[in-house]
């Protein structure tokens, strides 16, 4: 009877034993994670103490606004901040200079972080997640792709796509006889889809027309379980024999299927019409070898059909969201509305038709600048440290996560003035007279980043910058100016009382996107420019 009692305590005081080996095993690793970055006066980097196993994952998932919840670790801690997910850590930084000398001034030390197991599936090899020296290959044949005189080829796309959607809300208008009060994000999102399609694949998936493609579904359904924390914090758990895991994996081969045999189909087309245009960004991949001045290997068909899906996934909700607020941040100050929409209008007078390069709208171009400033539509960007280095006073480990949230950076009135969280436009005008740079064209942001670094600071990193910065910022900004233009010659937009537009932390490989936390109701009426 003395065994038998002994052996129930012990089995009753097993789950304690093992809770407290479990506990500390957890708190071993936020202590020594904790004291690999300090400053070199010996201080340690704030965090906000971690729960057991989720670290302060749960804090901000349980948050009403992720978005919130995130920006309230610097709120409180300060600039730089170390945050927990789950048994992971990161350090997180809003000091504009640090985040320069890892993104620009010691770029090569720092490597892009590995996103989760579905995304790398799904992203493959592709310019997004490769480095080294297969990265600088892929980055020098990708980046004639994208010039300014490439994306105005497709400025016939952007027109008709904006166009249609110009005519949806025409037909919604004229049926209520009067203005509609609509959540303008659904379609924004549907218009850049069909744009997307058309030009990187010479596909319409007919979203704005409320079609379902099933391509589309499929890249839905992938981008869904992407979201999965277990995807994002384990490599075994997509091999488990579960309903949605086969799913995925009949999803993949759909998806692969589809690529390839329109990858091959394109290339006999040009083969057979070896002078014909490029069509569509897939053809231009096609062709990159001979875009180039340099000796390099061909994109391989695997290597074509990852950058198809970075283009594509990568080519429509973020901009969809920058060109939604920045309707909403317009149509909240009348008075920069009317100044943007006299801009346009005066294009339009003066041009038919947009079919030669990007048209000068410095206030609509200044605007889309400040919006991508106050409501970023990538949460941040990530960076590996490789070796050792010094930032800003901190030591810096090897192998050590680093992530620039660029919600709260863009936010810091230390780099954007007294009041970083007022929609100002203006601040880039300023700039451009300030540096008398009345003849520089293009890329908004490329042509403010020539001038002289205290300038420049003034920035979004929206686009990331140095060696990595994002390769599809030209062809994003001349669609968002085309598109914008077009709808703002022909449409009111005003907000009613209670209308708020929110963002909030997309859970897409955790938190990388960011959308509309909810509807972004307008009100949407037709418009008589001047003749």
């Amino acid at each position: 009877m003395h065994a038998i009692s002994i052996i129930s305590i012990i089995i009753g005081l097993t789950p304690i034993f093992g809770w407290l080996l479990l506990r500390r095993w957890y708190f071993q690793i936020v202590d020594q994670s904790h004291l690999q970055v300090r400053r070199q006066d010996g201080q340690t980097v704030p965090l906000r103490n971690p729960k057991l196993l989720l670290g302060n994952l749960v804090e901000v998932y349980q948050a009403d606004n992720r978005l919130a919840a995130y920006h309230s670790f610097h709120e409180q801690l300060g600039e730089i901040v170390q945050i927990f997910w789950m048994w992971r850590h990161q350090i997180s930084i809003t000091n504009l200079p640090m985040a320069r000398h890892i993104l620009v001034g010691n770029q090569k030390n720092y490597q892009k972080f590995r996103p989760n197991i579905i995304i790398q599936k799904l992203y493959g090899t592709s310019v997004l997640t490769n480095n080294g020296v297969a990265w600088q290959r892929q980055r020098s044949l990708m980046q004639s792709l994208f010039t300014p005189q490439r994306v105005a080829q497709f400025y016939g796309t952007f027109v008709t796509c904006a166009q249609e959607l110009a005519e949806k809300w025409r037909s919604q208008i004229n049926a209520t006889v009067g203005p509609v009060h609509h959540n303008i994000y659904p379609d924004c999102n549907a218009l850049f889809l069909d744009i997307i399609g058309r030009s990187a694949l010479g596909t319409d998936f007919r979203a704005l027309q409320g079609d379902v493609d099933d391509t589309l579904a499929d890249i839905r359904f992938i981008l869904k379980q992407s979201n999965h924390p277990l995807h994002q914090f384990t490599t075994w758990w997509q091999y488990l024999p579960l309903p949605q895991n086969r799913q995925l994996a009949q999803t993949f081969q759909r998806i692969d299927q589809f690529l390839y045999k329109l990858i091959q189909q394109r290339r006999v087309a040009l083969q057979s019409q070896p002078c014909s245009p490029p069509e569509n960004l897939l053809d231009l991949l096609l062709q990159a070898t001979q875009l180039t001045e340099t000796d390099l290997q061909p994109f391989t068909d695997r290597e074509i059909r990852d950058n198809l899906f970075a283009i594509i996934v990568n080519g429509y909700e973020s901009v969809a969201t920058s060109v939604t607020f920045t309707l909403a941040l317009l149509a909240r100050h009348p008075e920069l509305l009317e100044q943007v929409q006299q801009e346009v209008d005066q294009f339009f007078q003066e041009h038919s038709v947009i079919s030669s390069y990007l048209p000068q709208l410095p206030t609509l171009r200044a605007a889309i600048v400040e919006s991508l400033r106050l409501y970023p539509p990538m949460a941040g960007l990530q960076r590996v440290s490789l070796q050792p280095d010094i930032v800003e006073g901190w030591t810096i480990p090897s192998n050590q996560v680093i992530g620039i949230p660029l919600h709260p950076l863009h936010l810091n009135s230390d780099y954007y003035g007294s009041d970083p969280d007022r929609f100002q436009p203006q601040r880039y005008l300023d700039l451009r007279q300030a540096t008398g740079d009345e003849k520089a064209r293009g890329c908004p942001l490329r042509t403010f980043l020539n001038q002289p670094q205290a300038q420049a600071e003034q920035l979004p990193l929206t686009f990331g910058d140095g060696a990595r910065r994002c390769l599809g910022e030209t062809f994003a900004l001349h669609e968002m100016t085309i598109v914008l233009a077009i709808l703002l010659h022909q449409f009111t937009f005003t907000v009613q009382a209670g209308d708020e537009a929110v963002m909030e932390l997309g859970k897409f490989g955790l938190f990388i996107s960011m959308v509309p936390k909810d509807a972004v109701n307008l009100t949407i009426g037709l418009r008589q420019p001047p003749s």
